[in-house]
């Protein structure tokens, strides 16, 4: 059942489907060029870490990417609406000076920006592009960074789902402790100690968790504790 709620909290952003393991022919939405994809293997667990990142060392798998427009196909159907707001970003400088240096979860981010989707949505993406450069300390800055910014910009009381409400307490407390935010990432865990949404068992056993590293001050990627 506690695995579950985290299962059902982690849904909340959007992923692409894909065959496992397999290579695949994709097709460009922008320009309607076929290139090969590999899709992701299959998890060999379900385990994460406090910011959701999946323990597996292959996940986050990269979004297949256009390679001529840089074009980032985060879902498995584009409406046309949306790929015709798109046509002209992908091609602007700023596009395609980004799809050289970052990540795929990041473009994902910048392209739901432009097609002016929901905080709570940019929020997630720039959340998993901080997970794609975990083992580079200084792009995980930056990213975790811009994460924690458009999740505290969103107004608790904006989210109407109470899942959306707890993973955006949780998962700021967490990008606020792994940034060596220390007392910032005290203060929202002792009012999530207090908080009545938070009050089951499973998510003050977390909540807990993260005061004593926070008072260890330990920055360091740490699992969910399920057990």
């Amino acid at each position: 059942m506690r695995r579950s709620v985290m299962t059902a909290l982690l849904l909340a952003g959007a992923t692409v489907a894909h065959a496992q393991g397999a290579t695949v022919e994709a097709v460009c939405p922008i320009d309607g060029e076929r290139f090969k994809y590999q899709t992701a293997p299959q998890r060999t667990t379900n385990e994460t870490y406090l910011d959701q990142r999946p323990v597996d060392p292959a996940f986050p798998w990269p979004y297949a990417k256009c390679p001529t427009s840089g074009f980032v196909i985060y879902r498995s159907n584009f409406p046309r609406s949306r790929v015709a707001k798109l046509q002209e970003f992908v091609k602007t400088d700023e596009y395609q000076r980004a799809a050289k240096i970052h990540t795929t979860h990041y473009l994902e981010a910048l392209m739901r920006r432009q097609l002016g989707d929901s905080p709570y949505a940019i929020a997630y993406a720039l959340l998993q592009a901080s997970w794609e450069v975990s083992a580079d300390p200084a792009r995980y800055k930056q990213y975790a960074g811009e994460a924690l910014a458009a999740y505290d910009a969103i107004p608790l009381d904006a989210l109407p789902e109470i899942r959306e409400r707890i993973f955006k307490q949780l998962i700021s407390g967490e990008l606020a402790r792994r940034l060596g935010a220390f007392d910032s990432a005290e203060e929202r865990f002792l009012k999530m100690r207090d908080s009545a949404e938070l009050s089951k068992p499973f998510f003050q056993k977390i909540v807990e968790l993260q005061l004593r590293l926070v008072r260890a001050k330990d920055s360091s990627p740490q699992r969910i504790p399920y057990k």
